[in-house]
C-alpha cells in the first residue's frame, strides 16, 4: 500500500514544506488536511475521499478551503480536455458534485470548532467511532494523547500505519501500546535535542525522544513529520548521529511516496 506525503511542515508552509497532510490513494483515506492538500489532484483515484483530523489546529485542518479547487483539477488531469468557456461550467459541477461525498472524521471538540467554519461547504461531518472500517477490508482505531490531540492507528492484512503529530514523546507515554509493531510509524519530530525544554514547551517532540518511542513500540519503519518552519529548530544536522537509537528512521518530505 502506499502513502503519499503530501505537506510534512509544521504550522507555517513553507516553500520546502506545506502543512500537515498525508494521503493514501488507493483507498481514499487522507489524515489531516493542512495546506498540503493542494498536491492532492495528481493523486485522487476513488470518487469518495475520507479525512480524519487529528485535531482543529489551522495547520491540520486549513486546506479543507481547498477541496473544491482539487476536485476540479483532478478532474481536468483524468480528462485530458482543454479548458474553456464551453466546458468550464461541467467541470464547476462535476467539483460540486464530488464536495458532498467527502466524509471529515473527528472527535467532537475538533468537530465543535471546525464544522462551523467550513458550514457552508456541503461535507459530511462524522464523530470518530471507537473502529472505522475503511476501503480494503482496514480498520481505523483512534486514541487520545497527552495534549488533547487525536492518533490513529490504521490496520489492513499485511499493511499497518500510525500517525503521531502534535505530541510530546516521553518514555511512558501511553500511545506506546497502541502503535505497538506497526509497518510505518509518521510522528512528529519538532527540533534537535539540545532544545528539548523548547519543544516540550510548545507541545512537540525532540529527536531522540521520537526515535526511542519507536524502538520501544518496535515498529519496522519510521519517518519523523511536522517539522518546524523555524530555522534554529532544524536537527537534520543531527539525525545521523541520533539515528543508532532506531536505524529504520527517515526525515519526511513533500511529495516522498512511502510503501509499507
Amino acid at each position: 500500500m502506499k502513502l503519499i506525503l503530501l505537506g510534512t511542515g509544521g504550522f507555517l508552509p513553507t516553500d520546502s514544506a506545506q502543512t500537515a497532510c498525508y494521503f493514501l490513494p488507493e483507498v481514499g483515506v487522507m489524515l489531516d488536511a493542512g495546506s498540503g492538500s493542494f498536491h492532492l489532484p495528481k493523486y485522487l483515484q476513488r470518487p469518495e475521499l475520507d479525512i480524519f483530523l487529528s485535531h482543529a489546529h489551522g495547520d491540520h485542518t486549513s486546506g479543507l478551503t481547498y477541496l473544491f479547487a482539487s476536485y476540479l483539477k483532478a478532474d481536468w488531469l483524468r480528462r485530458g480536455e482543454t479548458l474553456g468557456a464551453d466546458n468550464i461550467a461541467d467541470f464547476v459541477h462535476r467539483a460540486n458534485e464530488a464536495l458532498p461525498r467527502t466524509r471529515i472524521h473527528a472527535d467532537e471538540n475538533t468537530l465543535a470548532f471546525v464544522k462551523p467554519i467550513y458550514a457552508y461547504l456541503p461535507y459530511q461531518w462524522h464523530p470518530l467511532q471507537a473502529q472505522e472500517p475503511l476501503p480494503g477490508g482496514g480498520m481505523l482505531t483512534h486514541f487520545l494523547m497527552d495534549g488533547g490531540t487525536i492518533g490513529f492507528r490504521l490496520d489492513w492484512p499485511g499493511h499497518s500505519l500510525a500517525y503521531i503529530t502534535d505530541v510530546v514523546a516521553r518514555p511512558d507515554s501511553a500511545y506506546i501500546e497502541k502503535i505497538k509493531g506497526v509497518d510505518l510509524l509518521l510522528h512528529d519530530c519538532n527540533g534537535p535535542d539540545h532544545l528539548s525544554d523548547l519543544t516540550d514547551h510548545i507541545g512537540h517532540s525532540h529527536l531522540s525522544a521520537v526515535l526511542q518511542i519507536a524502538a520501544s513500540a518496535q515498529v519496522k519503519r519510521l519517518v519523523l513529520i511536522h517539522s518546524s518552519p523555524i530555522e534554529p529548530l532544524d536537527y537534520s544536522a543531527d539525525f545521523e548521529s541520533a539515528r543508532p537509537l532506531f536505524p529504520a528512521a527517515e526525515i519526511g518530505y513533500d511529495g516522498m511516496e512511502l510503501d509499507f
